[in-house]
């Protein structure tokens, strides 16, 4: 079993990531980490196989966290599951040994895939295989076409439902700042479960910041910030 630390400053993302990754058979989830600093930790007091890390985070940023485990030789590989998509931090993480980076949001599949030719690589290699150069060529060679996605919304849902949810959080009042899917769904004009679906989405750009709550008889009632600094990033799908 392939042991992965999750390390995300955003519950909502760390969960989903959790429920992706318990769908791909030999993998398990060992911890998650909401800082460096705590990812750290972690690492030095369990055993950990690889990490999914965010860059975008509190303090120290994955890619500071990465050069931290790599000057400390930390027998830990790393996909970069995020939103940076400029060429120096995808050419930074490279350098750094990452094993594959995906941009934020992306299919499930395709973070399968990722999950898959690892846990391959891996096995051929702990294996202790001896491979020929096609075999080798094979396991190492990069297929950036293979299972990519053009980038758009993911299935279900609408650029037009997008721009009104938008709408609405950018005009939410700061006092209070924080809102419930319900709230929002009431002033768009759809159900609290079709506002789910947009807010999930929203937190993995990290312009929504989920605060797990509970409502009269346990039923999850979650509230959510906008992070305006962040709404740029969910406007490239409009």
């Amino acid at each position: 079993m392939i042991r992965v630390l999750l390390v995300e400053d955003d519950p909502m993302v760390a969960e989903l990531n959790r429920m992706y990754l318990s769908r791909v058979p030999g993998f398990e989830t060992v911890a998650s980490a909401r800082s460096a600093a705590e990812a750290l930790e972690l690492l030095r007091t369990q055993p950990v196989d690889l990490l999914l890390l965010d860059i975008f985070m509190p303090g120290q940023s994955g890619l500071e966290l990465m050069e931290d485990i790599r000057r400390q030789a930390l027998d830990v590989d790393v996909i970069f599951v995020t939103a940076a998509r400029d060429a120096a931090t995808i050419d930074r993480a490279l350098k750094l040994g990452a094993v594959d980076y995906l941009i934020k949001p992306f299919e499930f599949e395709r973070l399968k895939q990722a999950f898959e030719r690892y846990g391959e690589t891996r096995r051929l290699i702990r294996d202790g295989q001896v491979l020929d150069q096609t075999e080798l060529d094979k396991r190492l060679a990069r297929r950036p076409t293979e299972g990519r996605v053009a980038e758009g919304l993911p299935k279900g849902l609408d650029r037009n439902t997008l721009d009104k949810v938008l709408l609405a959080i950018a005009a939410w009042p700061d006092n209070p700042p924080w809102f419930t899917s319900e709230e929002i769904g009431q002033q768009v004009g759809i159900s609290r479960v079709s506002v789910r679906k947009y807010f999930e989405f929203l937190c993995t750009l990290k312009v929504l910041r989920m605060e797990p709550g509970y409502g009269t008889g346990g039923r999850p009632v979650h509230r959510f910030l906008v992070q305006k600094s962040y709404l740029r990033e969910a406007k490239r799908f409009l």
